[in-house]
């Protein structure tokens, strides 16, 4: 036998036996690692989602768990949630935007009893520099914005209000909505706001956009959009019994309207989510408020 296969095959031999005698097992090893690791979905373009994410990525790991993320399509990812395939989607808009999929699923779901933030608002914006502050006055000139609204995703639950929204403003007919995705739409915006262009488009806040761009919310004169919406954590039961920890931990997690700003903000500004993260805590209260939820 070569002497290089007989060294290796006896090694082999003897890390067999000492795990066999010291009773670790290689098969028991990885299935802790896995009960530590927890796996949820992420949207492309949903900035404040990405930001939670990378939020709880840093978190989590400093209390000995892995947070992956999965992008996903919106409807999939609830549909993967419900079946156990991912273990939650940290930042679900209840009741109005995403209740169309929390809905079809909520008897194979734990959505947490409190939102970790209860200011969300769909809203359309336009550069400051334009004349125009309410929906009525866009609607009215609709030439002048080129007859379209610049729209995000069109699976978002923002696309799929946004129809009814125009019709209790009568622009069915004068506004036509143009799907795209999220970061078209904020290159649209910046270019427009850069050149003092008129361009209506859908938002949200909180967002980064509006500390980094002069944009401004148009006013819902008409009361057509849904009232906020709180952004909630929704688990998969089978992950909220296996974990309860990290159902209480998350069930702490509150979180302020400068707070989400300040922290959509530093993780679009980071090279990655955890970055981001991390920039975000080294502000004393927001370490001190993190710290609490996990106590």
């Amino acid at each position: 036998m070569n002497k290089k296969i007989g060294a290796f095959l006896a090694c082999a031999f003897l890390t067999a036996s000492v795990a066999a005698c010291s009773g670790v097992s290689t098969t028991a090893s990885n299935s802790a690692a896995s009960d530590k690791t927890i796996t949820v979905a992420t949207v492309a373009g949903y900035d404040d989602t990405v930001a939670v994410n990378g939020l709880w990525q840093q978190l989590l790991s400093e209390h000995g768990y892995t947070l992956q993320t999965k992008q996903v399509d919106l409807a999939a990812g609830f549909s993967a949630v419900a079946r156990g395939d991912l273990d939650g989607y940290l930042d679900a808009w209840l009741p109005s935007t995403h209740g169309t999929y929390v809905d079809k699923y909520k008897d194979k779901l734990q959505i947490l009893d409190k939102p970790f933030f209860a200011n969300d608002r769909l809203v359309l914006v336009a550069p400051k520099s334009v004349p125009e502050n309410t929906i009525s006055e866009v609607v009215q000139n609709a030439a002048k914005y080129d007859s379209k609204i610049v729209g995000i995703e069109a699976g978002s639950g923002e696309m799929k209000i946004l129809p009814d929204v125009l019709n209790k403003y009568g622009a069915t007919d004068k506004l036509n909505i143009v799907a795209g995705s999220t970061p078209a739409t904020l290159a649209a915006l910046k270019d427009a706001a850069a050149k003092n262009k008129p361009l209506v488009a859908t938002l949200w806040t909180p967002h980064w956009a509006f500390s980094e761009m002069p944009i401004k919310v148009l006013t819902d004169d008409m009361g057509a959009w849904p009232k906020p919406d709180g952004s909630f954590v929704v688990l998969s039961k089978k992950f909220a019994a296996k974990d309860p920890e990290v159902v209480k931990w998350m069930s702490n997690f509150k979180i302020t309207d400068d707070q989400f700003a300040s922290l959509m903000l530093a993780v679009s500004q980071a090279k990655d989510p955890v970055e981001g993260a991390k920039k975000w805590l080294e502000t004393p209260q927001n370490r001190k408020d993190a710290d609490s939820w996990f106590q």
